[in-house]
């Protein structure tokens, strides 16, 4: 038997003989104990008053999370704190937003809201893992609360992993069947899922877009993101590294390409993510523009692909 293994089983064994040397138990509550022991005993081929065998204080191991007392004045105070962080999200302030819902989380850690808020802060810091962990959190302190399942999604899809992102999609609808972004990011996930295998340079013979840059450059949440992404440590060293293989020679140009690709493609990502209508408006653009936001037919064209995952509703 693997080593962990031996100890564990012998640690649950010490255990219950343990409990058998205590009065908590009635006799007949003992007799089943120890047939349980001889069961582990015999399935695991462990000889009785074994010496020098290793094992674990499981008890040592378990730590009781301290239940923290809500009063009303905190209740109202972690309230406040709640209301502060969702003016940082409309300001763009994303850390500052974080920092407000974790002192609401610290006067009130059994409201879910706070959680969930701060995941869609976190999200928008380009910190998905955080705001996975959030996420669950929240879904653990209700379980029936799409919204959390909604932004779980938006993570998981920031993340590629897009199995995952559909099943929290595909939860949140449970929850909140007439959302209609949930819907459309639940097909999105779909598309991308059946697309991931077989996505290569389908639009490389394409030409170039004549998009208005300006309503690119201009947007807020744009500017926001770019000025996360530029700050990010990773960024720098991925950049760092590009500019090596290109000044070295010739012969790092290929993996400098595939850098700067993975680079490009993360940075669409967020791009999508910040701002899902940015592309309709591009494609209305290429077609010369429609005022009322309708993209004429084109019975030639190819079948639509998957549209960008659809922006997070605000806080709570």
């Amino acid at each position: 038997m693997d080593s962990k293994k031996q100890i564990l089983v012998n640690s649950i064994i010490n255990f219950l003989r343990n409990e058998l040397t205590g009065t908590s138990l009635t006799d007949e509550k003992k007799e089943s104990l120890e047939v349980a022991v001889q069961c582990l005993e015999t399935t695991f081929e462990v000889e009785e008053d074994q010496e020098g065998v290793e094992t674990v204080d499981l008890l040592s191991l378990i730590q009781v999370k301290q239940k923290v007392e809500v009063t009303a004045e905190k209740t109202a105070k972690a309230e406040e704190h709640k209301t502060k962080g969702n003016d940082f999200m409309k300001s763009c302030k994303y850390q500052e937003a974080v920092d407000e819902y974790s002192k609401a989380i610290e006067l009130n850690p059994y409201n879910a809201v706070y959680y969930c808020n701060r995941a869609a802060a976190y999200t928008r810091l380009m910190k998905d893992l955080d705001a996975i962990n959030d996420c669950n959190e929240a879904i653990k302190l209700d379980p029936s609360y799409g919204k959390a399942y909604g932004r779980l999604g938006i993570a998981y899809s920031n993340l590629n992993k897009y199995d995952l992102a559909y099943q929290a999609y595909e939860t949140a609808l449970k929850y909140d069947p007439t959302n209609a972004m949930y819907e459309t990011n639940l097909k999105v996930a779909q598309e991308r899922l059946g697309a991931s295998t077989g996505a290569t340079a389908s639009g490389a013979n394409a030409g170039p877009i004549p998009a208005d840059l300006s309503d690119f450059i201009n947007n807020p949440n744009i500017i926001n993101m770019a000025t996360q992404v530029l700050s990010d440590q990773n960024f720098h060293s991925m950049m760092s590294a590009l500019i090596n293989n290109v000044s070295l020679n010739n012969e790092g140009m290929p993996g400098a390409i595939e850098t700067m690709m993975q680079a490009g493609q993360a940075l669409a990502q967020r791009v999508v993510n910040e701002d899902p209508d940015f592309y309709n408006r591009v494609a209305r653009n290429a077609q010369g523009g429609n005022p009322d936001g309708a993209d004429p037919p084109n019975p030639n064209s190819e079948p639509k692909g998957p549209e960008p995952d659809k922006k997070d509703e605000g806080s709570a």
